[in-house]
């Protein structure tokens, strides 16, 4: 096959995959993650019901984590931050900087979230997703506060850093889930400052 004709099928097949995605991301925002089928999805896209596997062989949890892949990627950006702290005033602006950035990543694609949280309680292949995403948020935030060990900027140089990020990260986890299935009516900066206040208050000296 020549080199043309292999990239125009290579374009082909990109094209049906970014559309079944398409299609499936459109369907679970309307009718959810369990009333959404494989059928559903390749009718929509305009594919027969084998299409959809052959792009995704282990079915809608395929697509549906593909769908959030990008989401997922954001809210670790956000983590991933260079950590350049130099005293207590400034791991506040920065905390609360992170945590609103969490929050309004939550409220723009709060349908999408509602989805994933149900999907969480019905797929232990999602749920599985989740946690390797927790963990990797965790360690890096972690990595953050030994840094704040190593510069002195702590009040208790003995504190465990892994604890003290679970004690940032599941709060904000907390009221990750419950902006997105409107569970509170608090705004997303009156939490993001309470949180970063009683985090930096804590920690730091």
């Amino acid at each position: 096959m020549s080199s043309e004709k292999n990239n125009r099928k290579l374009a082909k097949v990109e094209k049906s995959r970014i559309k079944i995605l398409e299609s499936a991301k459109e369907l679970f925002l309307e009718f959810g993650f369990k009333d959404t089928t494989i059928t559903m999805i390749s009718k929509n896209a305009g594919f027969g019901y084998g299409t959809a596997y052959s792009h995704f062989p282990k079915g809608k949890e395929d697509i549906f984590l593909k769908i959030m892949e990008e989401l997922m990627e954001e809210f670790y950006s956000i983590a991933n931050k260079e950590f350049t702290v130099k005293s207590k005033k400034e791991a506040f602006i920065f905390t609360q900087k992170n945590v609103e950035s969490f929050l309004i990543l939550a409220l723009e694609h709060q349908k999408l979230l509602a989805v994933f949280h149900e999907a969480l309680g019905l797929s232990p292949v999602i749920q599985k997703n989740w946690e390797d995403f927790c963990r990797k948020f965790h360690k890096r935030i972690t990595e953050n506060v030994e840094q704040a060990i190593e510069k002195g900027l702590v009040r208790n140089p003995d504190f465990d850093p892994e604890v003290v990020a679970g004690v940032l990260f599941y709060t904000g986890e907390k009221y990750l889930w419950q902006v997105s299935l409107n569970k509170t009516d608090k705004d997303y900066q009156t939490i993001a400052r309470n949180i970063a206040q009683m985090y930096t208050e804590g920690l730091y000296k």
